[in-house]
């Protein structure tokens, strides 16, 4: 099951590109090399601490709650929590890096 959905969500990334490719184009070639390196940093860090708080803090948290239906919803709302305060924290980031383009 799991390698079906990793082919599914493949296919749908690559459709998604091919299918802005003009707009992700013409977005990107209004930044200068300084502000396409910072937006790639930007990214890898984001990607960095979201999988340290997910990985190790949640399961830490999680690990303190006996019942079985309980540790999956409290991880679940862990992982919204997190991913929606790292990409809040990412967009804020990013509009300070490229003046607004993105």
């Amino acid at each position: 099951m799991a390698g079906i959905l990793s082919v599914l969500c493949t296919i749908l990334l690559v459709f998604n590109f091919w299918k802005n490719r003009k707009k992700l184009k013409e977005t990107y070639s209004k930044l200068n090399y300084v502000q396409i390196i910072g937006v790639i940093i930007s990214y890898l860090i984001t990607i960095v601490i979201v999988f340290m708080l997910i990985y190790y803090a949640g399961n830490w948290l999680v690990s303190f709650i006996p019942f079985t239906f309980l540790r999956s919803a409290a991880f679940l709302v862990i992982v919204v929590v997190v991913l929606f305060s790292c990409l809040y924290l990412l967009n804020k980031a990013l509009t300070k890096i490229t003046n607004g383009i993105l």
